[in-house]
This record gives C-alpha cells, sequence and structure tokens, in this order.
C-alpha cells in the first residue's frame, strides 16, 4: 500500500480522514488512487486544492467508518467501494458496527489493489460484489442457520464474525490453520471470480497444467479435505495446504498471495523498509521471501506470531509467476 501527502507535506496513509499534523480533512480519490486534502465548502461539498469538488461517502456521514469520496456532481450517495455491498449486518445489534467496520476496511484494501491493477469490476455478465452477514450462531433474529465465507457468480459472501479476533482465531484452532485474516479472506474470494473473468482460451490449458483440472468433482474434494486433510507432500506443491483441497481453491490461495506480496512490498518501498527486498536482484519473489524473513523475525522479537507463515517452493513461485500475468491489464 502505498503512503500518502497531505497539503501541508505530511506523510499521511491510507485509512486517514485527517491529517494528524494540520488537522486537514482528507479522503481517498478511488478515480486518481490518491489522498486529498478537502476543505468543507456549503451544502456538503468538499474542495480539493486543485479546485476539484468532492463529497464523502454516505456510510462516512452516517457511520463515521468510510473515507472514500465521490464527484460532488454524483448522484450517487456510497462510494466506489460501499457501493458493491449487497448486504450488511444489521447495524442495530452490539458490536456489529465495529465488526462490519473492520470488513469495510480490508474490502477497500482488495478494491484499492483491483483498481490499480486494472482488473475488471464485472466480467461475464456478473458484477463483484458483497455480502456481509451474520447467522443465528451471532443472531437468532436472522434467517441464515450458518453462513459460510464464499464466492458465487461474482457475489462474495463473508460472515461478519470473521472480524471478530475471538471468534475467528477459534476457527483458526480448529481447522489448525497458521493464518486466517479479513482481508486473507477477500483476497482468496475475489481470486474464484477472476478466475472465471481471467483465465480462458490458451491460458485455460496452461493454468490446467499448473493448477489441474478445475472441472473436478469440487464437493467430493472438499468433503475428502475435511474428512482426510491435506496431502502429505502438500508444502511441495501449494501455497497452503488447503490450496491442495482442489485446482480452484489453489488458483484462488494463489492469487490472494500475489496479492498479499505485492500489497506488502509497496508498502515496503512506501515506507523505506525495503532494503530486504532490494537485496533480491530484481526478482519479486525473491524479494518479498527476504522481506517476509525479516518480518518474521521482528515478530517473533515482539513475541508475536510470524505474519506471513508459509514457505515458496519452486512449484508454487511457479504458480505465483503464472498469476501475477494478470495485474496491471491494459486499459
Amino acid at each position: 500500500m502505498r503512503t500518502f501527502r497531505c497539503r501541508c507535506g505530511a506523510r499521511v496513509f491510507f485509512d486517514n480522514s485527517r491529517c494528524l499534523t494540520c488537522n486537514r480533512a482528507l479522503g481517498f480519490d478511488p478515480g486518481q488512487l490518491e489522498m486529498v486534502s478537502i476543505e468543507p465548502e456549503a451544502d456538503g461539498v468538499l474542495r480539493a486544492s486543485d479546485g476539484a469538488q468532492y463529497r464523502y461517502c454516505g456510510n462516512q456521514q452516517e457511520h463515521g467508518n468510510c473515507n472514500w469520496l465521490l464527484p460532488a456532481s454524483s448522484a450517487d450517495s456510497l462510494c466506489l467501494s460501499c457501493a458493491m455491498n449487497d448486504v450488511i449486518p444489521a447495524l442495530s445489534r452490539p458490536h456489529n458496527k465495529t465488526l462490519w467496520t473492520r470488513v469495510e476496511e480490508a474490502k477497500r484494501r482488495l478494491v484499492y489493489s483491483i483498481l490499480r491493477y486494472r482488473l475488471p469490476l464485472e466480467a461475464n455478465g456478473q458484477r463483484l460484489n458483497f455480502r456481509i452477514l451474520e447467522d443465528q450462531r451471532r443472531n437468532p433474529d436472522v434467517l441464515e442457520s450458518f453462513v459460510a465465507t464464499g464466492h458465487l457468480q461474482g457475489t462474495i459472501t463473508i460472515n461478519v464474525a470473521e472480524a471478530d479476533d475471538a471468534a475467528r482465531h477459534a476457527i483458526r484452532e480448529q481447522l489448525q490453520e497458521r493464518y486466517r485474516t479479513v482481508l486473507g479472506h477477500l483476497r482468496h474470494e475475489a481470486g474464484h471470480f477472476y478466475f472465471g473473468a481471467l483465465v480462458h482460451g490458451d491460458v485455460l490449458e496452461e493454468c490446467r497444467s499448473l493448477f489441474g483440472d478445475e472441472r473436478a468433482d469440487y464437493q467430493q474434494a472438499l468433503q475428502r479435505y475435511y474428512d482426510q486433510g491435506p496431502r502429505a507432500d502438500w508444502p511441495e506443491h501449494f501455497v497452503s495446504a488447503y490450496a491442495s483441497a482442489h485446482p480452484a481453491e489453489d488458483f484462488a490461495e494463489t492469487f490472494a498471495h500475489v496479492l498479499h506480496i505485492e500489497d506488502a512490498l509497496e508498502t515496503a518501498r512506501e515506507t523505506g523498509l525495503a532494503q530486504a527486498a532490494a537485496d533480491a536482484g530484481g526478482n519479486w519473489i525473491d524479494a518479498w521471501v527476504n522481506l517476509a524473513i525479516t518480518l518474521n523475525e521482528v515478530m517473533r522479537s515482539l513475541g508475536s506470531e510470524d505474519p506471513y507463515p508459509f514457505v515458496l517452493s519452486d512449484a508454487v513461485r511457479r504458480k505465483l509467476e503464472f498469476v501475477s500475468r494478470f495485474l496491471y491489464q491494459p486499459a
């Protein structure tokens, strides 16, 4: 993730809505992928230093949890990211606003990457959208007895409980996972959407040679995975244990890791932490491995878990290289 500059020259960050140095209001313009210093005018209009006029997203005005901007002339009330929601949880429920806000923070980072890499928001007649739901385990008044995070025909569903640290940690322990985050879920499910959007023609055959045939029975494969666990040699061939469940999951996990790596490397360059990456001689995967080792050691020094507990085998590197080719699509 990039860092940005306020009009006063101070460094500001993607989630900021106000400069901590000069107290000037800030907003993110998704059209320019830039943080904008803004001054309030009449009727909710915000003016930038270049004269451009904006409005805050309606969720900022109502809930104070979105710093994205719309053109002042827009007929929409929600920003690009928030407008992608089909359903959000009932905000009258205790703690739901906090959990929903965490999901939105992660989602904006996903949408930033989609815009940065010029990936389509619509493909095959389906537009990427989100359902952020709770189930009866948290709220007995909802219809859904169980909400599983997943993707279907352009719709990404995420259980808002994933934003609850205690609940997510319990699931992670149950499934014996070393890594589980809201942002990781969103990037993974987006990978399913972009498989359908981007992988076709001759590229599809190349993809199958790396990941396997996605037409293999999905439900049967997942049932086998949950009953028997991952295959014993999964670290040699897959970026995670879950990636070994089915070729579609392998692609989605690899897509998520490409976004993890690219975003983290950008952050390292922007914040001056890139010396470990620079020592890799230009290969982005080697750069990431060097940086990840450093980050893991720093977190161990603080008594925390590794932020990137993965080993990238040669087979995984080939998959990462394949998926990375879809980034920066021609406009």
